[in-house]
């Protein structure tokens, strides 16, 4: 990257941040007091799909599909993807004809206003403190109701960079088998070129994205966890190295 081009990057992101953060404000606000009101829990995802989709546009960045012809609109799937990048969140929401809800850490629903976001929107809550499944269960529950699907980061956080990936935890193959869903798997790159982690410069660039076919798990039982945990990393491995 080049001197005028930090630059102009730098310029961008001093200007922007401030303006998205006020738009994440706003976005809050709407969806929470969604609540309330008719029609409100479509009116909150429409919101929620508007914030990914501004994400990318205020940083730039062009999406790049391979396998969308694989999602069944009317399916809901366990969503499987490396996580390379703080991106993938504003790609994710967006790129995807399906609607999808993260698991997401139990600490942000701690939050003000932003904890009761999440919330609204019901994305599952998961406590690593807590051992009890009856909270996810729960909320997971309502995601299929609402015929939305579950994102899964399968590492658990963010990895170093697009060619690598952390050792895949088994909650995402949990879940799928212990709610007969489809595992979507996805991969995602060059992410982490643009906005590696613990960077916020708004680097404009493109992302790729390959979703692979969905693998079935009705005939899974628990047993198969640990197996399909590997059979996921593995496939999604051999797409970005």
């Amino acid at each position: 990257m080049n001197e005028k081009l930090n630059t102009i990057t730098v310029v961008k992101t001093i200007i922007l941040i401030p303006l998205f953060f006020s738009f994440l404000g706003i976005c809050c606000v709407v969806i929470v007091f969604c609540t309330i009101i008719p029609y409100g829990s479509f009116i909150a995802t429409k919101v929620y799909e508007l914030f990914g989709y501004v994400g990318l546009k205020v940083v730039g960045i062009k999406i790049n599909m391979t396998g969308e012809e694989y999602i069944d609109v009317n399916q809901s799937y366990v969503v499987v993807s490396n996580h390379p990048s703080t991106l993938d969140i504003f790609t994710h929401i967006h790129t995807f004809p399906i609607s999808v809800r993260f698991l997401t850490k139990s600490e942000l629903y701690k939050i003000p206003i932003f904890g009761s976001t999440l919330k609204a929107l019901g994305l599952p809550r998961v406590d690593r403190n807590n051992a009890g499944k009856k909270e996810i269960n729960r909320s997971v529950e309502e995601v299929v109701r609402k015929k939305n699907s579950i994102m899964v980061f399968a590492e658990g956080t963010r990895s170093n960079s697009d060619n690598s990936i952390l050792p895949f935890k088994k909650g995402a193959a949990w879940l799928a088998i212990n709610y007969n869903l489809p595992v979507l798997p996805v991969a995602t790159t060059n992410g982490a070129k643009l906005m590696p982690r613990g960077k916020i410069w708004l680097r404009r660039g493109e992302i790729d994205i390959h979703i692979f076919k969905p693998i079935e798990t009705s005939k899974m039982t628990m047993d198969n966890v640990q197996e399909l945990t590997r059979e996921l990393e593995n496939l999604i491995r051999s797409r970005i190295q």
